[in-house]
């Protein structure tokens, strides 16, 4: 019997991994609205990446949560400011042995989905997929990098329905990682992701428009100091040297065509997932005494087009 997936956000990573896990033998089970339901029913998901084009009819896709009914794992893969309405949205298919899975920016989603469903029903993860959504129902993958780590967001067994889902993943052709303890993992990714949305969103450009510039490229550095400071004040231990690392990667090995998520947002007017990213940072930077400047000043700038702007 297939593993029944539910999809709660089927953007760009959700619909990244709806696509590749159905063409592995998954049953998906979307819940989306509007324009990406319409497309999606009419047309399929389609996903496009530099080998070409790729369309998939997932089992269901529905606006209504109470149609699909529970699952054995729910991708929870929303911007972060939808958090909160979203996980409301999809609870009627939340079972009693339903997992949830989050591969979200930062911590913020998966802290609400620990309040609302409880520790031992989330499972915490990471992406260093990228990836963006041209238009409604297609998604297009820039790069070869497939990589996705998870496990319990709360030290404890690792579920059934976990295991079940790491192997479909690496059936799929995804670099797919099960952990007892993701959470050095996120907070390593999170390190570089804050600093990397806030430069690029303030810059206005792709990665390889900036990172050969020497004074945004210690920016950057200086702001992933900055995040780190924040892991080790929580007490997560972090890798030696990954800052040099995550430096390293960006400009000698990051696909130079990758776009930060916030920076599409912004040129499109849409509201910014500001609050959950490097504002999330920012008050847990101040609740713990570290200080964050260049953080601050970033979500100063950015705080006037939070909201995206109004027609």
């Amino acid at each position: 019997m297939s593993l029944r997936i539910g999809v709660m956000g089927a953007g760009a990573i959700g619909g990244f991994l709806a696509v590749h896990l159905a063409r592995a033998g998954g049953s998906l089970h979307l819940l989306a609205r509007g324009a990406t339901l319409q497309a999606i029913t009419a047309q399929g998901l389609r996903l496009t990446d530099d080998a070409g084009s790729v369309t998939v009819a997932p089992a269901q896709v529905s606006d209504d949560a109470r149609s699909i009914g529970p699952v054995d794992i729910c991708l929870f893969t929303v911007k972060g400011q939808d958090s909160v309405a979203a996980a409301d949205a999809m609870a009627p298919m939340i079972g009693p042995d339903t997992q949830v899975l989050s591969f979200q920016n930062g911590l913020y989603g998966v802290e609400h989905l620990v309040e609302r469903f409880g520790a031992g029903r989330v499972l915490a993860g990471v992406t260093y997929v990228p990836a963006s959504v041209p238009e409604p129902g297609h998604v297009r993958h820039t790069g070869a990098v497939r990589k996705f780590v998870f496990g319990p967001a709360a030290p404890g067994a690792v579920p059934r329905a976990a295991w079940g889902f790491a192997a479909l993943g690496v059936k799929a052709g995804l670099d797919m990682s099960l952990m007892d303890d993701p959470m050095g993992e996120i907070w390593a990714k999170f390190v570089m992701l804050a600093p990397y949305h806030m430069v690029s969103a303030l810059t206005r450009l792709p990665l390889g428009g900036w990172i050969e510039v020497e004074e945004a490229r210690n920016l950057y550095a200086q702001g992933m100091e900055e995040v780190a400071a924040v892991a080790r004040a929580r007490g997560v231990a972090l890798p030696p040297g990954l800052v040099q690392r995550n430096l390293d990667f960006s400009l000698h090995t990051a696909d130079r065509r990758t776009r930060a998520s916030m920076l599409d947002d912004l040129e499109r007017g849409r509201p910014l997932e500001l609050e959950a990213t490097i504002g999330w940072l920012v008050r847990e930077a101040a609740r713990l005494g570290v200080p964050v400047p260049l953080h601050a000043m970033g979500y100063a700038l950015l705080k006037p087009n939070a909201a995206g702007q109004v027609a």
